[in-house]
């Protein structure tokens, strides 16, 4: 008798901790900000390059890499070296257009798109088109090594 009634109740404590546990939203996510200053100051303040992703709601190959690359645990692991910041051409075109990543629609070079700046707004490499995690990682990998011999 005594078992039936610690059975269920066992079983929610072991869902609780699985769904609660160890994982934690930086593990899951990249953190995007969304402001170009609020990503220069952590990045000045952190001393890492800043990663900032062109996108567009509209934009098939933007939520391709939303749906396969941005997502990838990898992905999310190199991230945490830089300060990412991502930004919608759509909604904030004063920033795309000052940083040329604006989509070809406006007279851009076409998302998505991915900048890579020191924290001092230098130039470390840009990257156009859509990139599978290997692909990204890649990239990140370089931009982070290019940052390295900046400094």
């Amino acid at each position: 008798m005594k078992l039936r009634t610690y059975i269920p109740a066992i079983f929610l404590i072991i869902c609780i901790y699985q769904c609660t546990g160890s994982k934690t939203p930086e593990a899951q996510s990249i953190q995007w900000l969304y402001s170009i200053d609020s990503a220069r100051g952590a990045a000045l303040q952190q001393n890492k390059p800043i990663m900032i992703d062109f996108m567009a709601e509209w934009c098939p190959p933007c939520k391709a890499m939303e749906d396969s690359t941005f997502n990838q645990s990898s992905v999310i692991k190199i991230s945490h070296q830089f300060i990412t910041l991502r930004i919608d051409v759509d909604k904030q075109p004063d920033v795309a257009i000052a940083y040329n990543g604006n989509a070809r629609k406006y007279g851009g070079v076409g998302i998505p798109n991915l900048l890579f700046l020191t924290p001092d707004n230098e130039k470390i490499k840009h990257v156009i088109g859509y990139y599978n995690a290997e692909q990204l990682i890649a990239v990140m990998d370089s931009a982070l090594q290019q940052f390295s011999e900046m400094q």
